[in-house]
């Protein structure tokens, strides 16, 4: 079994649960042919990570100062209600690599100012669309930590693929242990799937445009083939390489300033996911996108802005839709990207997510 590890972060604030793997590159158009033709699944390969430009870096310097006291409000808010139900003096946060591993840095270390009496640990964690939860990371917090005590956390909701992927994972484990609740616990849920959400209201969160130099040097979690029922966790590749990048740090200390403003409410937090409802609305979003690009595939329509982003950075686009009250910050930014990777944006007055991307034929 592989040891624990910080990647770039301080030993305490979180020990990532996943083997660190040497694989090649596979290029962005093989990719998405491999994907969409069915050969292999999107966590057998791994894509190039170069070092951000100065013109995304830019972006996310200027997404930092537009969204970053609303993303600390968000992150007060999910912690205080995290604690409000700490069992038996105990928290242990389980955030899903990577998206998730900032907002979980940032949870241990607001719960711990906060609430000083609780034991706050963060663990890191992988989980698969298609493939499921890492038993083995599981197994391996719950010999050192209560099962009750587990909270999941992410850093935002799309369509809902990773919370659903998690309640299954869990429902369907036969060595799942009572009191272990697979909900996911986010700042921002834009369908309705999270347990709780601090927000339902769409922004994008900074983190999304840096991907590993702001989340600890380490890649998106991958699972070779043949190894998805493995006793080994979940693989990622580190990025050592590109260390003098890495801005993971600097982002936690900028956004704890933003944190220590605000003062712990004081009665518990309101809920703020939509639900049945909004997930009701999110199929309705899906169905129509499938419709007017002739399409089955869902996973090839992205909703909300951060996941919008997201497939601007990494995948191949070929529309953006955006809603006309898409926040003008994030809409700027989205149709910049847009303009860079030359795809097309149009506008929907009646989208019911502030942003959707349609993935390109390969």
């Amino acid at each position: 079994m592989s040891e624990p590890f910080s990647g770039s972060y301080q030993p305490d604030e979180v020990a990532f649960l996943l083997r660190r793997l040497h694989l090649e590159t596979t290029t962005l158009d093989e990719r998405e042919r491999l994907i969409q033709s069915g050969l292999r699944h999107y966590s057998e390969m791994i894509g190039p990570e170069d070092a951000p430009t100065r013109g995304r870096l830019r972006l996310f310097r200027e997404c930092l100062a537009a969204n970053g006291s609303r993303m600390a409000d968000d992150l007060a808010t999910l912690a205080s209600a995290m604690a409000a139900t700490a069992v038996d003096g105990e928290l242990t946060v389980v955030s899903i690599a990577r998206a998730g591993t900032p907002i979980g840095v940032l949870l241990w270390h607001r719960i711990r100012e906060t609430a000083p009496s609780l034991k706050v640990t963060h663990y890191s964690i992988s989980v698969i669309r298609d493939r499921g939860v890492d038993y083995a990371a599981l197994r391996w917090i719950m010999a050192r930590h209560a099962p009750a005590s587990l909270r999941f956390v992410d850093g935002w909701t799309g369509k809902g693929t990773i919370a659903h992927e998690l309640r299954h994972s869990i429902d369907g484990w036969a060595d799942a242990p009572a009191g272990l609740d697979p909900g996911l616990w986010v700042p921002l849920d834009v369908c309705g799937a999270a347990i709780f959400a601090a927000s339902a209201g769409d922004y994008l969160i900074p983190s999304t445009l840096l991907g590993g130099t702001l989340s600890g040097l380490v890649s998106r979690s991958v699972l070779p083939a043949g190894e998805e029922e493995g006793v080994e966790f979940h693989g990622c590749v580190p990025l050592d390489s590109l260390r003098r990048y890495d801005l993971s740090r600097w982002f936690i200390q900028e956004m704890l300033v933003l944190l220590e403003k605000i003062p712990p409410p004081a009665t518990s937090p309101a809920n703020a996911s939509g639900g049945p409802s909004r997930r009701r609305e999110t199929a309705q979003c899906l169905d129509l996108m499938l419709t007017r690009h002739d399409m089955t595939d869902r996973n090839r329509i992205k909703l909300g802005i951060g996941e919008t982003v997201r497939v601007l950075l990494r995948r191949k686009p070929h529309t953006v839709w955006l809603s006309p009250r898409a926040n003008p910050t994030d809409a700027g930014l989205i149709r910049r990207l847009a303009a860079f990777r030359q795809v097309n944006v149009s506008t929907d007055d009646a989208l019911t997510f502030d942003a959707v991307a349609v993935i390109a034929d390969a």
